[in-house]
């Protein structure tokens, strides 16, 4: 007898969907940005959810009533893999990689939070899963493929401002950060399994500093900000500039102190960073510059911005050897981040793509015709159910967000080697030089990358956090 297939249209409802036409979703990590994700897929079928915070977690479980309900992902996969199609994976970034390769072994479609993964080695690893995969996958970089981000990158490959050779970018600090190790050893919500949200990382005892929702500057489980946010800028030109991988890496960062003196923070992100790297010349390329700050801090001001405009509070800005466009961080102009429309009486300077200094070189010039394919904010979940429904990629398929984590991940790499005090030579223990040579000063030592050999050349340190190493009794095999 053939199965049972009802039309849609037989059912009618809210989402007018058939069961057997909906996409069967499991997430792993749900108290958390799994919450919005979840929600951009609410019309398809939830089977099941896992979370090991069952108390966190509680008021998403109650909107899908009908999900099994899991605090071991093993233990979902195990009962599972055969009711489910497409995986969401929304946990802390330490776990990404296990989770999507696991996914990917088991032929799910996939939907994973950005960055794709904590490590360099782990990037490379899932993309060529990835490669290898039928799925279809999805980053989630939400902004990817609007009208607003695709107006930036028009407006760039416009070519108007000519050559760039240098790129910025910037953004807030949103966790707290500058800390040392928390001292003291708290207790983790009832039934939750902290060493197995530690998992691959180092243990560590639990305390609110990590979880709920505070571990992304700790080295250990997140990659700071520039992991975190970097995917979302780089979306938008990094392919588009051939931009690949550095050559050179350095970055800078402050430091942190407090009444009792000095803040050793080596394991999480300082207040207030900058990374640059180098990039060589590429194609018609020349070579070029690419930094990053946050923490409140924001490039020099180009010569040619008038005197009574400020310096946007975040954003991307393109110098290039005609001109300097300044786009929103998201895309679109800088005044009017995510699209949004003028208010009443508002002056808006620049494009729909950004704005281009100096104005009066630049006043006649238009906005160029939308040409590249879009995908609005409010289609992002949708348009990534519908492809694994129809067999085909997404328009920001997680092979493309891999390039991006890992150019982020190299600069969150040399941030974290700025943090750490260099081993001393035979001899000079106690002189202090280097990376964190002398308590009161360090230098930003410029950390050269075989991107082929996937190393540093010249700093074994920094090749220690290329790949690190998983803890045995949570390093989960696919």
């Amino acid at each position: 007898m053939a199965p049972l297939v009802v039309p849609r249209h037989v059912l009618g409802g809210t989402s007018d969907q058939a069961p057997s036409d909906k996409l069967r979703i499991a997430c792993v990590g749900v108290g958390g940005m799994g919450k919005n994700y979840l929600a951009g897929c609410k019309d398809e079928e939830i089977v099941a959810l896992c979370d090991l915070d069952h108390e966190f977690s509680a008021p998403v479980f109650k909107l899908y009533p009908r999900a099994r309900l899991y605090k071991d992902f093993r233990e979902m996969f195990d009962k599972e893999e055969k009711n489910f199609d497409a995986l969401i994976v929304a946990t802390p970034d330490h776990w990404h990689s296990h989770l999507a390769l696991a996914g990917l072994a088991m032929n799910k479609h996939l939907y994973n939070a950005k960055p794709i993964t904590r490590t360099i080695a782990e990037a490379r690893k899932v993309k060529a899963a990835v490669l290898a995969s039928k799925a279809t996958t999805k980053a989630s970089i939400q902004d990817s493929r609007t009208s607003y981000a695709r107006a930036t990158t028009e407006l760039l490959l416009s070519g108007v401002i000519g050559p760039i050779y240098e790129i910025h970018f910037w953004t807030g600090t949103y966790s707290p950060s500058g800390l040392e190790r928390p001292a003291e050893a708290q207790t983790p919500p009832a039934g939750m399994n902290w060493d197995q949200w530690c998992g691959p990382s180092p243990a560590r005892p639990y305390h609110k500093t990590y979880h709920y929702g505070n571990w992304r500057p700790w080295w250990d489980f997140g990659t700071g900000t520039v992991g975190d946010f970097g995917c979302h800028a780089l979306q938008m030109f990094h392919d588009e500039l051939e931009m690949g991988a550095p050559d050179w890496v350095t970055a800078t960062a402050c430091q942190a102190f407090s009444l009792a003196g000095r803040v050793e923070n080596t394991e999480c992100m300082s207040i207030a960073n900058i990374v640059q790297w180098h990039l060589p010349a590429r194609g018609n390329h020349p070579d070029a510059m690419v930094f990053f700050y946050d923490g409140g801090l924001t490039p020099p001001r180009p010569p040619s911005m008038p005197a009574e405009v400020a310096m946007p509070g975040s954003g991307i800005m393109f110098v290039g050897e005609k001109g300097v466009q300044i786009s929103a961080y998201y895309g679109g102009n800088p005044w009017l981040p995510f699209g949004a429309q003028p208010r009443p009486g508002q002056q808006v300077r620049g494009l729909p793509g950004g704005w281009l200094l100096p104005e009066n070189r630049f006043k006649d010039f238009k906005q160029p015709d939308p040409c590249l394919p879009r995908c609005e904010k409010p289609d992002h979940y949708t348009e990534w159910v519908r492809q694994c429904k129809a067999g085909q990629k997404s328009i920001t398929p997680v092979e493309f967000a891999c390039g991006l984590t890992e150019f982020a991940l190299i600069g969150a790499l040399a941030q974290r080697r700025y943090s750490m005090p260099d081993a001393p030579a035979v001899g000079e223990a106690g002189k202090g030089s280097g990376a964190g040579g002398g308590r009161n000063r360090r230098e930003a030592k410029v950390l050269l990358w075989d991107s082929k050999a996937m190393r540093f050349t010249n700093d074994e340190q920094a090749n220690d956090f290329v790949d690190t190493p998983y803890r045995k009794e949570w390093d989960y095999k696919v």
